[in-house]
């Protein structure tokens, strides 16, 4: 788990987490970085917890490596990643575990996520990456639950922000992709994993609610954008086919116009300027190649 500059969400986080009915797991709590305090005070209050203390903020994908090199050289079947603004149900890492070890071709899987209020609206029950689009798909997006999305079943898209993984795929594919930063680098490492031949779930038994990018917004405002549509193109750089090139452009320029459009009319120019700087970013940056364990 990372935290950075939220001492209150993360520490409601770690306490749902002591309620955990699953019996052998670690937390590894990594600090990106905060300079306001809020990492002293989380060790003091969760001594069980392993906290490791980053100078600088390596974005989600720096610091949750850093997290992951540290677990898998102790040696731990699987990893998870979990944003610090959720609250987890006492069962959702058991139900997962137990829809992991029915096949190990499993290299991937998510609980059903919904949003901390209202508490039955969801945020996330499976998904689909379909590589010529713009944006990867919530399945329930924004949905009262009426049961709907009670069936765990295969996906082709994993959210980051409660994501468990097999430790031998991490192993196979590699960390995070350090050249995302934030944001869609759960696209990345899902595509690899298929690619791999693994499977991603998701578990419907499995449930947890979240605040929907808490640190993201409070703390890097327009820059979200500007992550969003840099990556986006990174990521169709680094996996749609050549043929598949085309339906990516028209699919982007339509969520450009857009995009401005409502900028515009907010006069919300620094949201405008960002998705720009992104696009123009996506199309030059060089991939790092940094995620090797």
């Amino acid at each position: 788990m990372l935290t950075w500059n939220s001492y209150d969400v993360t520490r409601d986080c770690l306490l749902s987490l002591r309620k955990l009915d699953y019996p052998a797991y670690k937390i590894i709590l990594v600090d990106n970085g905060s300079v306001d305090g809020s990492w002293q005070k989380l060790a003091q209050e969760f001594p069980e917890v392993r906290l490791i203390r980053n100078e600088k903020n390596l974005g989600f994908t720096g610091g949750n490596n850093v997290g992951m090199r540290e677990a898998l050289k102790n040696g731990t079947d699987y990893l998870l990643l979990l944003n610090n603004d959720t609250i987890v149900s006492p069962n959702f890492l058991s139900e997962m575990i137990s829809v992991a070890e029915t096949d190990k071709n499993i290299g991937m899987l998510n609980p059903k996520i919904y949003f901390l209020e209202p508490a039955d609206k969801i945020w996330y029950a499976g998904g689909a990456y379909v590589r010529w689009k713009t944006f990867p798909v919530h399945f329930g997006g924004r949905q009262h639950d009426d049961g709907s999305y009670n069936e765990t079943k295969n996906v082709s898209f994993v959210t980051g922000c409660a994501l468990l993984v097999r430790a031998e795929a991490a192993r196979k594919i590699g960390l995070l992709d350090e050249t995302f930063f934030l944001s869609y680098e759960d696209v990345d490492w899902c595509a690899r994993a298929l690619e791999a031949g693994y499977k991603a779930m998701y578990v419907a038994s499995s449930v947890i609610w979240h605040r929907d990018s808490y640190d993201t917004k409070k703390n890097i405002g327009s820059k979200r954008d500007f992550y969003i549509m840099r990556n986006a193109v990174l990521c169709a750089r680094k996996h749609l086919a050549f043929y598949q090139l085309p339906f990516f452009v028209i699919s982007m320029t339509v969520y450009i116009g857009h995009f401005t459009l409502q900028s515009l009319k907010h006069a919300d120019y620094k949201r405008a300027a960002a998705i720009y700087r992104g696009l123009w970013n996506g199309c030059t940056t060089s991939f790092l190649e940094n995620h090797t364990i």
